[in-house]
């Protein structure tokens, strides 16, 4: 047998940025470990440094050391220092496709402006990954790749080639050992030689006659500043070297790495995700911890996908620079030890004010798009705005002025009536002139002043949201002047009235295409053919039926027959665990039934039909203090609140579940029956596709596989499709209540500790034992958002991609401002301020006709500088379709970097092979 004769080292740092310390404490350390890290380069040439693939690590030590910049671009330059390609170390699963592109478009930018990045998808401690992850980096070029947990048992080499569901493939090094396994082999001065060579004799079946990978760092290490004296003095039958990680891959498959695409065959081929337990942890919990994180996650990442939409089909400002700061925010709360909340309490809000800072700037270029769209029509209309690139019936909720004087058409539904009187208040005269502060313009408490009167005990302003006539503020002073001077004492008291118009709240119906504008008309608003009725338990149209019953479950009937019974169940149960692993509790103190329940009719339709189901239940306060295997015997009361939402038209259920969390160490579940029992597996959607999984994962390190997977579009089992709103945590039950499997979807996971030393489904602690009280989320509001889609067909004949699509993304909507200020964001003569917009587009910007889904549509700059239109589209089927997309002018097919791959693509008939992501260019004029 062929035996290698050679061990490659490779220092490296593993540099998680925040985690059992905020970034700012680990930062210190990183900027005093690059400071004697590039002493160390400087004085031996043929040391070789890998910065951990992620370039946010160079930034930040940038923001302290800027006079450091040539020194580590000379040490990049040298070959001495790989750097990215990554902006950080992502968790796959936690974020959505198009952030994991983002973060490689700034990981590369960053790294370039040193020089060159490493070449190699370096992804060591993700818990697990996503089976997307070999097509996203073929789209950026890079051909390799190099991780460690995750890998099933069965691959039996150093190395795999892993292939994305498209085929499109990676030669992956597998850090078999973890990331630090050299670091034994230097633990005991004087014995390394014999340690090389006894971990030679070990893993040599695995590596044949090719150099061993010796990775020789770990957790916030530093590189060893002897270590080229060290290996020079080592004298072994094995020979030993160092380099980068991409350095190792180059050696040891130098044809792969020149371009032949057959030089993997005899390597296991690995497809798809690797959730495998068999030789690392994957620490399945971060997906339900902190679940507010993950909220704000998703809701981050859509707000700045439907910035970008908006800003590239209709504005007409450059905001590049404020969409790369809000990616570089987001992207960088992506990190494994960050959006997981698997860190201590100031970690977690630090990456929660990073994620509100990246939708402030989503909500800047929104409220700057949609006031420029207002300026094209007069404020007595309102403009609906649809940011997906499906045609869709948009439901929008505007205001309404004076509405029992108004025709309103079938596809206006009243809601809530306003308050009218927004003032009132007494003045002496003295006082008086504080009016003339409170008016901006003719702007007062946010409304339009559109007449006023003084009287002999007063004045009355009456406002609305839309001008009418002219405000005169120079009459007004002078009236309100001679009424001050006909009060010397100044004691006379006056009644002040702010008062608007009658208002109401209403939900209107519009059809509006895809990536384009709807002038919304009340008068002729009309509603579907198959409107929402709801009196009692019930909401319905004719493709679906809502009933609940006594113990606030629901009976949910499609129009194809499908019924899912006893839905909605919540079941609450003890979590002895910690961050990155539920610990169950005995079975006997789960909690099921409410005590009370209540059910209230909150709309009738015709265009949505609400109920709120309102259930009281009596759960543990906390895991017992002396039987952590036992819940204590104290109750607090959890109410939970779950409106019910039928939309004219739709065959879903959309379900919103609130309440405060009253109690510790314990988990949350909401149960949505399949229809079905003995299922095979699930189908879950995120991170650009479609992911088959069984109910069991393979084992063997030393942490049960507990099947709870991960889900951020929608998960399908039997007969239900469950689309999620967020980042989510599932898992396929047998329910024995029903007989049937059910989808349990966690809802909240509250613990106190973010690693235990001793854990019932772990073997080794996960981090260091520290006390996180934030992660009880006592006294916290969760909200959760989701739609229960029923259907006898699959997923994809159910049209669960595209239905996923318009659930998550909601059209904008904006009164008109054209001809006078209106309110617009909520601030009276803010609209206009973006100017006139003569050149909106008539009719839609870019509209799929089939069930591929836009997933970007953005301004970027081609390679002469010019600003050009890019839109990327998924195909999450398992079979090709065509694109069925039409838009104006010539586009080419490009890869993920912008490099054209065809030219002169008819979008319409364009055929996106299955599970393919493709991108496409609008040719500058």
């Amino acid at each position: 047998m062929d035996t290698p004769d050679e061990l490659v080292i490779v220092p490296h740092t593993h540099w998680d940025r925040e985690w059992y310390e905020p970034h700012d404490v680990f930062r210190l350390r990183l900027v005093h470990m690059v400071d004697r890290l590039l002493d160390t380069l400087e004085q031996n040439p043929g040391y070789r440094f890998t910065l951990d693939g992620q370039a946010a690590a160079v930034d930040d030590y940038l923001e302290m050391r800027p006079e450091q910049r040539e020194r580590i671009a000379a040490a990049v330059e040298r070959g001495q220092l790989a750097v990215g390609p990554f902006l950080i170390l992502l968790d796959e699963f936690l974020c959505d496709g198009e952030t994991i592109v983002r973060n490689l478009e700034l990981g590369l930018r960053s790294s370039r402006r040193l020089g060159t990045e490493m070449r190699l998808g370096y992804l060591p401690d993700m818990f697990g990954h996503s089976a997307q992850m070999p097509q996203l980096l073929r789209g950026f070029g890079l051909r390799d790749a190099m991780l460690w947990r995750g890998v099933p048992a069965r691959v039996d080499s150093h190395a795999f080639a892993w292939t994305a569901p498209d085929g499109s493939t990676v030669r992956t090094e597998y850090l078999m050992d973890g990331y630090g396994n050299a670091l034994d082999l230097f633990a005991l001065p004087g014995q390394l030689d014999r340690l090389v060579r006894e971990y030679r004799d070990q893993v040599a079946g695995r590596y044949g006659s090719e150099p061993i990978l010796g990775m020789l760092g770990t957790d916030h290490s530093a590189p060893p500043a002897d270590l080229m004296q060290v290996v020079e003095a080592a004298n072994g039958e094995v020979e030993l070297t160092v380099d980068t990680a991409e350095g190792y891959v180059r050696r040891v498959a130098p044809g792969w790495a020149a371009g032949d695409d057959g030089a993997l065959a005899g390597l296991p081929v690995v497809a798809g995700e690797l959730r495998s337990h068999a030789r690392g942890n994957l620490l399945p919990g971060v997906f339900s911890i902190r679940t507010n994180l993950k909220q704000a996650m998703a809701d981050a990442e859509r707000r700045l996908g439907v910035a970008e939409r908006l800003d590239a089909a209709f504005g007409s400002d450059d905001h590049r620079a404020f969409f790369d700061t809000a990616w570089y925010r987001l992207v960088e709360s992506t990190a494994h030890d960050s959006v997981t909340g698997c860190g201590v309490d100031a970690t977690a809000s630090e990456v929660e004010g990073r994620l509100a800072t990246a939708a402030h700037v989503a909500r800047g270029v929104v409220l700057r798009t949609m006031e420029r769209i207002a300026a094209s029509v007069t404020p007595d209309r309102h403009v609906v705005a649809n940011p997906t690139g499906f045609a869709r019936r948009a439901h929008v909720e505007i205001r309404l002025h004076d509405p029992e004087r108004l025709e309103l058409g079938s596809g206006v539904q009243l809601l809530d009536a306003l308050p009218e009187v927004l003032g009132d208040e007494t003045m002496a005269t003295r006082e008086l002139r504080k009016l003339l502060a409170r008016i901006h313009g003719r702007e007062l408490f946010g409304q339009l002043i559109n007449d006023w009167t003084f009287t002999d005990h007063g004045v009355r302003f009456q406002v609305a949201e839309a001008p009418v006539g002219d405000f005169d503020l120079a009459a007004f002073t002078e009236e309100l002047e001679r009424r001050i001077a006909s009060d010397p004492t100044g004691e006379r008291t006056w009644r002040v009235e702010i008062m608007a118009d009658p208002r109401r709240v209403a939900l209107v119906g519009v059809d509006v295409g895809g990536i384009a504008l709807a002038e919304l008309d009340p008068a002729t608003a009309t509603v579907s053919d198959d409107p929402v009725t709801a009196s009692g338990r019930t909401l319905a149209n004719r493709r679906l039926t809502a009933t609940v019953d006594e113990r606030g479950n629901v009976t949910i009937e499609a129009a194809d027959g499908t019924v899912l019974r006893d839905a909605l169940r919540l079941v609450d149960e003890g979590d002895r665990g910690d961050s990155y692993n539920y610990g169950p509790v005995s079975a006997a103190t789960a909690v099921t039934d409410p005590d009370e329940v209540e059910v209230a009719v909150l709309e009738a339709g015709p265009l949505r039909g609400r109920l709120r189901v309102r259930r009281r239940y009596a759960v543990p306060a906390r895991l017992d203090a002396r039987d952590h295997d036992a819940r204590a015997e104290a109750s607090v009361p959890l109410v939970v609140d779950t409106v019910l939402e039928l939309r004219e038209g739709e065959p879903m259920l959309r379900v919103e579940v609130d309440f405060v969390n009253p109690a510790a160490d314990h988990r949350l579940r909401v149960l949505v029956p399949t229809a079905e029992r003995a299922l095979a597996g699930s189908s879950a959607a995120g991170q650009y596709v479609v992911t088959e999984r069984g109910r069991e994962g393979e084992g063997g390190w030393g942490e049960f596989p507990l099947p709870t997977y991960p889900a951020a579009r929608f998960v399908h089992a039997g007969r239900a499709s469950l689309i999620v709103t967020k980042h989510s945590e599932y898992e396929v039950v047998a329910d024995e209540r029903s007989g049937d499997d059910a989808i349990a979807l966690t809802l909240v996971r509250a613990v106190g500790m973010m690693s235990v030393n001793v854990h019932p489904l772990r073997d080794e602690p996960a981090g260091g034992q520290f006390e996180v009280p934030g992660a009880q989320y006592l006294g916290t509001r969760v909200r959760t958002s989701f739609a229960v889609l029923p259907s006898a067909a699959g997923w994809a004949e159910s049209g669960a991609a595209r239905w996923s699509e318009l659930v998550r993304t909601e059209p904008e909507v904006v009164r008109g401002t054209r001809g006078g200020p209106a309110v617009v964001g909520g601030v009276a003569g803010a609209g206009g301020a973006a100017g006139a917009a003569d050149d909106l587009p008539a009719g839609p910007v870019l509209e799929v006709g089939g069930d591929v889904v836009l997933e970007s549509l953005r301004t970027v700059t081609d390679a002469s500088g010019t600003p050009v239109l890019e839109a990327r589209f998924v195909n999450y089927r398992g079979a090709a379709q065509p694109l069925a997309a039409r838009a104006d002018g010539v586009w080419d097919r490009t890869d993920l970097t912008g490099t054209a791959l065809e030219t002169d693509v008819d979008l319409a008939s364009f055929e996106i092979g299955a599970a393919r992501i493709e991108t496409f260019r609008r040719r500058s004029a």
